[in-house]
């Protein structure tokens, strides 16, 4: 049954109407808000209830009766108010339902600044088409940068990671909207730039891992959804899509092995000692090796939103407005915001003249680089066990401080932090989750290529976390094996610089190419011996 959902915009002084869409009965309420295209995209934990983002304020609450995880979450003032978690529901079968909703805060519409264009005409768009955001880049004709920037792929509301877009791109009616909510992005961008002198974009070239790939196309996805997974189209081909430049696809390896990640090798491959390997740690792991006899070796892993600061029940994006770095003091944790604001468990910091803790506006979350260093730092002092529970007792007097804040709650253990936000035993076995695919595929690609991982000239880091991220918080928590970390390189985003790379240069196609027709794909969740080598890998060690 189709019905009637009218979303009204909760962050006006008063109510106001935000339009009025047609969405079907049973249908995730969530993913029917956040998808109609009135409110702008947020990103959401995948159903998982414990982010809060998707919350909404029902007209008439008796029409989404309150869940326990609501209460707990939300309140019990704030679900008697008809406020619900939206990726908890269902569209109910009722002529009407209307809704606030909180307007995301996050950048979420492509924007060109006037100040950052350099006046020349652009030849060349560069786009790097995430799961979270989409990266872009206007190139002159010669290859330089004219303008660039960042905004929240209109997706997210779909959910957080690969899988839930996969889930609602299974569907034809579902595929075509995630396709169009993406197009109209880069049409949007393209205007803007033409707004801002930047002038004649004669083609794109988009990079993106396989699914992102095939729903921006809105090609069939049947063989991403379900094992054994195929890849059902290797780019490495021009596109045209209505109202846009002619669009170039780099190569998509595999099936979890796409043209961000083939970009990314393209950017790398002459500016960089062999072998290396190419890390992505977003909501899939890709893992690229490239030796000195130029032999491409690939892996891919699911590794859930977390590494994307969503999941956790303090998770938040990286932002000046998130705790991004933890550290140790003689009375407990010191955290950190980008910024270099600095949050403690006591108002003073012992032994650091001068250092108080942050006035004004606490942060509203751990951002992922956030959760790695805590993590790394609650192991370091004894309070958290290499199995990933917190331990009962400590010898270490920091241990012992840090354990007097641990707390038994209805959903478990949980660990109060600096600036009011707390840990809890469930964030931590996410995280180890994470933590345990990314070591084995890392294991398993360096025996693929018959190499240890002291062969390795480098280990590049891809994305902010790999920019953010410190080699010794990785190391102590066994995503890399001991020594590796002082040979890890932050690359920034390379697939951008590779999607840029290829857009104006055909040898550095031609050549990517050839890499990639002989590449060697290690399909890591077929192999027998999987599940057994993914629990060996669930310790905070490397095994």
């Amino acid at each position: 049954m189709l019905l009637r959902l009218r979303l009204l915009d909760a962050s006006q002084t008063r109510s106001e109407s935000a339009g009025e869409c047609v969405v079907r009965a049973g249908d995730n309420l969530a993913r029917a808000v956040w998808l109609s295209g009135l409110l702008p995209p947020a990103p959401l934990c995948s159903g998982l209830g414990r982010c809060g983002r998707c919350r909404v304020r029902v007209d008439d609450p008796g029409l989404l009766p309150p869940l326990p995880e609501e209460t707990r979450l939300l309140g019990e003032q704030a679900v008697a108010g008809g406020w619900r978690l939206a990726c908890r529901h269902t569209v109910p079968d009722a002529p009407l339902l209307a809704l606030e909703a909180p307007r995301p805060v996050a950048a979420s519409r492509p924007a060109v600044s006037r100040a950052e264009v350099r006046p020349s005409c652009g030849g060349a768009l560069a786009v790097d088409l995430g799961t979270t955001s989409i990266w872009w880049r206007a190139l002159t004709p010669d290859g330089a940068t004219a303008a660039e920037g960042r905004f929240l792929n209109p997706q997210a509301g779909a959910g957080a990671d690969v899988m839930s877009r996969l889930a609602v791109a299974r569907e034809p009616a579902g595929r075509a909207r995630l396709a169009a909510c993406a197009r109209d992005a880069l049409r949007a961008l393209v205007r803007e730039l033409d707004k801002a002198d930047v002038r004649e974009i004669s083609h794109i070239c988009l990079a993106g891992n396989t699914a992102m790939t095939d729903i921006f196309l809105d090609r069939d996805v049947s063989g991403l959804c379900a094992a054994p997974y195929r890849r059902a189209y290797p780019g490495d081909t021009w596109e045209r899509l209505p109202d846009l430049p002619p669009v170039y696809v780099p190569p998509l390896p595999a099936p979890f092995v796409g043209g961000d990640i083939s970009a990314g090798v393209a950017a790398l491959r002459e500016r960089t000692p062999r072998p290396f390997i190419l890390a992505d740690m977003g909501t899939n792991g890709e893992l690229a090796l490239l030796d000195a006899e130029d032999r491409l070796f690939l892996t891919s892993v699911p590794l859930g939103p977390a590494l994307e600061g969503i999941g956790p029940e303090c998770g938040h994006m990286a932002g000046p407005d998130s705790l991004t770095d933890f550290s140790l003091s003689p009375s407990g944790l010191i955290g950190r915001t980008a910024d270099g604001r600095v949050f403690a468990d006591a108002p003073s910091l012992p032994g650091r003249p001068g250092m108080t803790a942050a006035a004004g506006p606490r942060p509203s979350g751990v951002s992922a680089t956030g959760y790695i260093s805590l993590l790394a730092a609650l192991l370091q002092a004894g309070a958290l066990g290499e199995d990933g529970r917190f331990r009962a007792t400590a010898a270490m007097p920091v241990a012992r401080a840090l354990l007097s804040r641990l707390s038994l709650t209805a959903d478990g253990a949980r660990l109060t932090l600096p600036a009011g936000l707390w840990l809890s035993a469930g964030d931590v076995e996410e995280l180890l989750k994470v933590k345990a695919a990314f070591s084995l595929a890392l294991e398993a690609l360096l025996k693929e290529a018959g190499l240890a991982a002291s062969d390795l000239a480098c280990l590049c880091l891809g994305g902010a976390l790999g920019e953010h991220a410190r080699p010794d918080c990785l190391e102590r928590l066994g995503f890399l094996p001991a020594g590796l970390g002082a040979r890890v390189r932050a690359v920034g985003n390379c697939s951008l610089d590779g999607a840029a790379l290829l857009a104006v240069d055909e040898q550095a196609r031609d050549a990517l190419r050839r890499l990639c027709d002989g590449a060697r794909l290690l399909s890591l969740t077929d192999e027998p011996a999987f599940h057994a080598a993914y629990v060996r890998h669930m310790r905070f060690a490397w095994r």
